[in-house]
């Protein structure tokens, strides 16, 4: 008799996102690796978001809707749903190359005592902004992290990431308190226990300029970012430090992108500069009114790009 329960669940937080959810499905039911299911999970969308999903016809796609709560809600409703042992995330604006699910397979079957592991991914639209790398490491290899807090580059998104079951029995669910930056919460935990098996060629597509993590009404959302440093009195690791500086540190490029020049301040106090890489420590000295300025021209030359090459494909 055939096993019904599938190798992977991929979990799929859908809040307003009709122009992408056709795509980011689609990437998924591609995969050349087919033993997985998808549970989508509609977080109150008042758009056509759901209308869209509804008319997929497919077995593997579970369908579930509950009132607007967040990604991390999101999150941890579809984690409760899901039938396999390995459990890949997917935002709903995000896509996968053909041979992800494949790829991590591959990792599984190689690496059958570890739980956590990841590929490499590129940011959307392609060519936008390099892959990341880490140093003298070859991109079709596979590396065990032993010490991830060491690694202060986002060499992973959490579209590129498939968890064991077991993990979240270990280390707990998504903190539903926190809805901005709730990765960088459950990496600390995850990561303190757990080695990550890290694929360095990218399988995962990252769409930039959007505010994918965001699952709220934007007239109610407010940032929730918790104090990462209460985890130094909790976690005692010798380069938990550094970690949380790299953390402190997109805080500080995300408040100068809005120029609240009063958080960048806050979080600039919290940063050892001496733990940043040189291009970090450019951006971390730059004043905000100028550091804007740079990356207001950035985005601008980016959404002129995106808006020719849509003209072109119409």
């Amino acid at each position: 008799m055939k096993n019904l329960t599938p190798f992977f669940s991929v979990i799929i937080p859908l809040y307003n996102k009709e122009e992408f959810i056709g795509d980011t499905i689609e990437s998924v039911l591609k995969q050349t690796f087919t033993d997985f299911e998808i549970i989508i999970v509609n977080d109150g969308s008042t758009d056509k978001s759901l209308d869209i999903v509804k008319t997929l016809e497919n077995d593997k796609i579970r369908l579930f809707s509950k009132k607007n709560g967040g990604l991390s809600s999101t999150r941890n409703y579809g984690i409760k749903k899901t039938q396999a042992e390995y459990i890949a995330f997917l935002d709903a604006d995000d896509l996968w190359k053909e041979d992800f699910l494949e790829t991590i397979y591959n990792l599984i079957k190689i690496y059958n005592n570890h739980f956590v592991f990841a590929t490499n991914y590129s940011l959307l639209p392609p060519n936008v902004v390099a892959d990341y790398t880490i140093d003298n490491f070859s991109s079709d290899q596979a590396l065990v992290i032993n010490n991830f807090f060491n690694i202060t580059e986002s060499i992973i998104a959490f579209n590129s990431i498939v968890i064991h079951k077991l993990v979240f029995k270990e280390i707990g669910f998504f903190n539903e308190n926190i809805n901005y930056g709730e990765e960088y919460d459950f990496y600390i935990r995850c990561f303190n226990t757990f080695s990550l098996i890290y694929y360095a060629s990218p399988k995962a597509l990252y769409r930039i300029g959007m505010t994918n993590q965001l699952t709220y009404p934007n007239n109610k959302f407010k940032r929730i970012i918790p104090d990462y440093e209460a985890y130094l009195t909790k976690i005692n690791h010798p380069d938990l430090k550094k970690y949380l500086d790299f953390i402190h540190y997109h805080l500080v490029v995300l408040f100068k992108m809005e120029r609240n020049k009063e958080l960048v301040k806050f979080y600039k106090k919290k940063i050892t500069p001496s733990n940043l890489s040189t291009l970090q420590k450019i951006k971390y000295y730059l004043p905000t009114d100028l550091f804007y300025l740079f990356k207001s021209l950035y985005w601008t030359s980016y959404i002129r790009l995106d808006i020719k090459k849509r003209e072109n494909v119409s």
